[in-house]
């Protein structure tokens, strides 16, 4: 008797299941051992690395984004190893009568003047810090040196000192000034209404500070006055000016090493960095990491505790200095750099270069820029493809689509 005649076959639904369940027996997933998949099954993911070097003398600095003063910090030092820096400023003009209404003014006397500056941070290791506030000519402007400034900033030009507390880190001082000390801030006539001055710091040890420039931080001219009004009655009001110029001055200025890659100072400097981004990344593979590895050329130098960021950002179109950025955060990789610090610095990019695949493709290009930016007391330098053993470099690790075989 044939075994045909003894076995009844499945028909219809049930013949569709019975194929079913030899599938789900031919490829399954054993929790305890390796997965078990024959040729009729995909595969799984074939994970690979690769290192993508830059393209050669296509890395490069530029310098002047951002000049001193345009940052959100105003540098000040003193016998500081990284940057001997000080601060000038020139208030908006005040005026010579207190305005009623647009055609109506009454003039007024001054009880006392307020000249305050915030200190957005310092090194509290260093004790005893005073800042100086000096009385300065009023037509600063941006020709103003940093001779000028060395030169103005004599004993007898000091509007008032002030003792910053050793605990604290940021702290606005206030000099008010009234009676006889009015003079030294007293306004001739051929000034115009302008009052400008210097900012020194001095201590028990080199450092450097940065003070605010903005907002309520800013440094503020504040005069307390009496208005005499028509009928002879007196009334106290206050005009306050914040700064109509503002900067700082560095005894060094800046200069760019050809063969390295710098970021930061004031100027501050940004780099370029091209890589050949190959084909098979570009159309066919999922990235899973990529690494940007960045080699100093020196110890970082910096101001203790003062921690600034490295960020590298895709450009939009490469038109080289003037190569626009992406300002989406996604995009946008960032990392701190520290004092002293000689170890790679690395940033997790992958984001950034899926903007590199697909049909359209961005630019396989990184802008590499400090924040924050001419304000902090950090500049960075990094090898470039220029320097063998410190150039950058990328890490890429990548899955390729799943293969699938021939039954």
């Amino acid at each position: 008797m044939r075994l045909s005649h003894l076995v009844r076959w499945p028909r219809g639904a049930g013949w569709a299941a019975l194929v079913g369940a030899l599938i789900l027996v031919a490829c399954q997933e054993r929790l305890a051992g390796p997965a078990d998949c024959p040729n009729l099954c995909p595969g799984g993911y074939q994970l690979r690395d690769t290192v993508i070097d830059p393209i050669p003398h296509a890395d490069s600095s530029f310098l002047g984004y951002l000049k001193p003063g345009q940052g959100n910090s105003l540098r000040v030092s003193w016998q500081f190893p990284v940057s001997d820096d000080r601060t000038v400023v020139r208030f908006i003009v005040r005026p010579d009568s207190w305005v009623v209404t647009t055609d109506s003014f009454l003039p007024y006397t001054i009880d006392s003047v307020a000249l305050s500056v915030t200190v957005a941070y310092r090194d509290t290791t260093v004790k005893n810090l005073y800042v100086y506030l000096y009385r300065i000519p009023a037509t600063l402007d941006s020709n103003y040196t940093f001779a000028d400034a060395d030169a103005a900033f004599s004993p007898s030009s000091i509007i008032d000192s002030l003792k910053m507390d050793d605990t604290l880190v940021t702290q606005t001082l206030r000099a008010v000034l009234s009676g006889p000390d009015l003079a030294r801030v007293a306004i001739a006539q051929p000034d115009t209404g302008i009052l400008a001055m210097g900012v020194q710091i001095r201590a028990a040890q080199g450092t450097g500070v940065r003070l605010g420039n903005s907002g309520s931080a800013a440094p503020l001219f504040q005069s307390y006055i009496n208005v005499i009004g028509l009928d002879t009655t007196t009334s106290h009001k206050s005009i306050s000016r914040g700064p109509g110029f503002q900067r700082f001055l560095s005894a060094v200025t800046p200069t760019l090493d050809t063969t390295l890659l710098t970021v930061g100072g004031a100027p501050s400097a940004r780099s370029i960095i091209r890589f050949p981004w190959p084909e098979y990344l570009k159309d066919s593979a999922q990235l899973v990491r990529v690494s940007l590895e960045l080699v100093p050329s020196a110890p970082i130098p910096g101001l203790r505790g003062d921690t600034a960021f490295i960020q590298a950002r895709p450009v939009l179109a490469d038109f080289g200095s003037k190569s626009p950025t992406t300002s989406t955060t996604t995009y946008i990789a960032t990392t701190p750099v520290l004092l002293n610090q000689t170890d790679t610095v690395r940033l997790e990019v992958r984001p950034a270069t899926t903007l590199w695949q697909g049909t359209q493709p961005l630019p396989s290009a990184f802008m590499l820029q400090l924040f924050p930016e001419a304000a902090s007391f950090t500049t960075a330098t990094f090898g470039s493809s220029r320097t063998p053993g410190f150039a950058p470099r990328l890490r890429v690790t990548y899955a390729l689509k799943f293969p699938f075989e021939a039954p």
